[in-house]
């Protein structure tokens, strides 16, 4: 049997590496700090993308003044846009085309759903006036909601 000052001498200096780590759950200063430098460079993208979308909606702005003009023939033709929960249809004659225009492709799933749901609630009510339609969608995400 090995004396008992060869075995302490083995195993001292590993009791004493367990005894001096920590306890499991307890952050360490250098990871506080390293958490807390991770929230701010967070907040400092953060601020910067806010920066980028308010430019970018400042251009479209710009480009929907300056396109104003170039739409004003189409009051001639149509009256006022309205809401197309409140449309009654009467104005309309027995034979009707509509021309949903959706997205091709994209993450526009929520404008898409709107428009296909928004037709079928039209074509509905038409047939309960009595009134025929057909529909011609344009983009290929509204073609595949209409199909279903």
């Amino acid at each position: 049997m090995a004396p008992l000052r060869t075995i302490a001498g083995r195993v001292g200096p590993r009791v004493m590496a367990i005894a001096s780590q920590q306890t499991r759950g307890m952050a360490t200063e250098k990871q506080i700090f390293n958490q807390i430098n991770s929230t701010k460079n967070i907040t400092k993208i953060t601020s910067s993308m806010k920066m980028v979308s308010a430019a970018k909606l400042k251009g479209d702005e710009t480009r929907l003044a300056a396109a104003i003009p170039f739409n004003k023939w189409t009051y001639e033709i149509c009256p006022e846009p309205q809401l197309v929960e409140d449309a009654t249809y009467e104005e309309l004659p027995k034979k009707v085309l509509i021309v949903p225009f959706t997205s091709e492709k994209g993450l526009c799933g929520g404008v898409n759903s709107f428009i296909s749901r928004a037709t079928r609630d039209m074509v509905k009510k038409l047939s309960d006036q009595g009134k025929e339609a057909d529909i011609v969608v344009i983009g290929d995400k509204g073609r595949g909601q209409m199909r279903r």
